[in-house]
């Protein structure tokens, strides 16, 4: 009788739990809308309300009160704009904050700078830069034009689906739209290599498609399908065929670029060293050997263990089973509206990565609502943004999560319903203190030590493009002037989503504050807390001009006295008056006769913990 090995046994128990526990992945489950569950009464302002009430009172915390109104200014224009309210703001709102708040918001998103500020986390997920990368880094002249599309796309409220399916077939669904082949960037925004020999065009074209399964894959589903490119996945129900049927949506794509790029460089090398003098001749071309010259297939293989000397059969589009609902064929996406003729592979791919009823539209819906509670709260729902497979971390909130995107796809997949409902819940204007008293808060903290339940507000600092932002508008140096090529001058004064994006020479001050690299795409920009933050802060050249304008713009305005200097100096930089310490305190350093007392005032100010982060 022949007997497995122990080990062996172990593994195959693992192998097989596993494939269990992927087949039952909770993302991929049809979106069936939940009830609004009832709790919440006295407190709740809306349905996003009673669904946190429900977890809380299960738990037996309480909600936290509503942030005090300077805070909570504060906190929205950031969240929603990436700027800081103005002095006669803070006034206004203080004011009448009950009856302004659903105006406010309103007003914000209805702002340009809404648009740019979310512009700016897409951009995070999509890689966007305008260089290859690698040695030589070349620039993408035109690559702005995409970050445009995406400011604007936000900016109009255009349909998530339709954004989405732009994106990934903007050039063929309409071909007579220059905004929709300009989306398509999102597919060709990765690293590429400009220096390969013969030998490595292949494998590099099979490196650019990877690039751009694995994006579609992490940016608009969540799910690490490039995990498979050389084995199924190891814990998410995708398999190697999966990963090659998804690839073969864009081996046409890849090849198309190169053809366009490799035939503007020869036509501009030709047009410089042989026809200076303005003349083409004309030959004719008769050569035999021109009739060997090796081609290049758009068609995607299956490739074995993803080695591309190792090709096996040509594969077409197709989906992963777990992504196709109603028991539909996976051919209905490759035809047209009559059923008939066949359309491209990136068409169909987009037709079904978009359909909420029998596509994966239902996990691009819950994605993406994630994605925006993520930035307003610090965390998700689901708290790994770009992975809603096994290895991530399960919602927090399942029903809520379900429930929005169910909104979302009700609403025609309008995402500004969807920040309307988070801004104006009750649980969004929560405070950091918690509405019972010291003691309970302490036995809040036993309970849920991470705040997962949101029974208060947890204070998130400001990414970098948002810090220097904000450096640039207290100083009044900002220049708001939208749209159109960047800069690579850190010190030019247009809002950072405007900074051009080099990957060899990325922004000293926002890599200080975590700015991604552009790599690759990421949902997530790490927090770190670091010396050379607060040495930047104090140092950079940047930083020390805002100051020096700040204290200009101060200056300027003609205040009588030390303590209307201090207080406007405390409401321009952090949008509140100082506490009676504090403005003591400032008052005795302002008026201490020492040189540039005013300036360095300024400094302190900018130099707050307070200035880069909301409560």
């Amino acid at each position: 009788m022949l007997r497995m090995p122990f080990g062996k046994v172990v593994l195959l128990f693992f192998i097989l739990v596993g494939k269990v526990m992927a087949e039952q992945l909770w993302s991929v489950e049809p979106l069936k809308r939940p009830e609004v569950p009832r709790a919440g009464d006295g407190w709740a302002l809306n349905p996003v309300d009673r669904f946190i009430a429900q977890k809380l009172a299960g738990a037996g915390i309480m909600p936290g009160k509503k942030a005090m109104p300077s805070v909570l200014l504060r906190r929205v224009y950031f969240d929603v704009t990436g700027l800081p309210p103005a002095p006669k703001e803070v006034a206004a709102f203080s004011k009448a904050q009950d009856l302004g708040y659903g105006q406010l918001v309103d007003r914000l998103m209805a702002s340009p700078h809404f648009g740019e500020r979310w512009a700016s986390h897409w951009l995070d997920i999509a890689r966007f830069a305008e260089s290859h990368g690698f040695e030589m880094d070349q620039p993408r002249p035109d690559a702005w034009r995409y970050r445009d599309f995406v400011i604007r796309a936000f900016n109009e409220d255009m349909p998530y689906d339709e954004f989405v399916r732009l994106q990934l077939a903007g050039d063929l669904l309409k071909r007579t739209n220059p905004d929709a082949w300009v989306a398509t960037g999102f597919l060709v925004a990765g690293v590429e290599n400009l220096i390969q020999t013969r030998k490595e065009f292949e494998r590099d074209r099979y490196d650019k498609v990877d690039d751009m399964v694995s994006t579609v894959g992490t940016a608009l589903l969540g799910l690490t399908i490039g995990c498979s490119r050389c084995h199924d996945h190891k814990y998410d129900p995708l398999s190697q065929r999966d990963y090659y049927h998804l690839a073969a949506a864009f081996g046409s794509t890849v090849s198309r670029v190169k053809e366009l790029e490799r035939g503007e460089t020869r036509f501009k090398s030709f047009v410089a060293t042989e026809v200076a003098d303005g003349k083409i001749p004309m030959v004719v071309v008769t050569e035999p050997s021109f009739k060997k010259l090796p081609t290049v297939s758009a068609r995607i293989h299956f490739l074995d263990r993803g080695d591309v000397t190792k090709k096996r059969e040509a594969v077409s589009v197709r989906y992963p089973k777990v992504l196709i609902q109603n028991g539909a064929e996976p051919s209905r996406w490759s035809y047209g509206s009559a059923g008939k003729q066949e359309v491209s592979g990136r068409v169909a791919l987009a037709g079904w990565i978009t359909d909420h009823q029998d596509g994966a539209g239902h996990l691009l819906a819950r994605v993406i609502v994630n994605r925006v509670w993520h930035h307003y709260f610090g965390r998700g729902i689901v708290g790994t943004p770009s992975d809603f497979g096994t290895r991530g971390e399960p919602p927090t909130h399942p029903e809520l999560l379900d429930w929005l995107a169910g909104e979302l796809i009700q609403n025609g997949w309008r995402l500004k319903p969807i920040h309307r409902l988070i801004l104006t819940s009750a649980t969004y204007r929560q405070g950091f203190q918690s509405a019972a008293t010291n003691g309970r808060v302490a036995g809040y903290e036993e309970l849920d030590p991470d705040n997962l339940l949101l029974w208060r507000r947890n204070p998130k600092r400001l990414d970098a493009s948002a810090i220097r932002d904000n450096l640039l508008a207290v100083s009044g140096w900002l220049d708001s002037t939208p749209y159109g090529p960047g800069s690579l001058d850190q010190n030019h004064p247009r809002r950072s989503v405007y900074l051009t994006v080099k990957r060899s020479r990325l922004i000293p001050f926002l890599q200080s504050f975590d700015a991604p690299n552009a790599l690759q795409g990421i949902g997530q920009r790490q927090d770190t807390i670091t010396s050379l933050q607060g040495l930047t802060m104090l140092n950079s050249p940047f930083v020390d001009r805002a100051v020096q304008r700040l204290a200009k713009r101060l200056a300027g305005l003609g205040l009588k006295g030390d303590t209307l200097y201090v207080r406007e100096g405390f409401l321009m930089a952090l949008g509140r008056l100082p506490s009676g310490v504090e403005e003591r305190t400032a008052l005795e350093f302002v008026s201490s006769g020492q040189a540039h007392a005013r300036r360095d005032f300024c400094q302190m100010l900018v130099c707050l913990n307070e200035f880069i982060h909301v409560e």
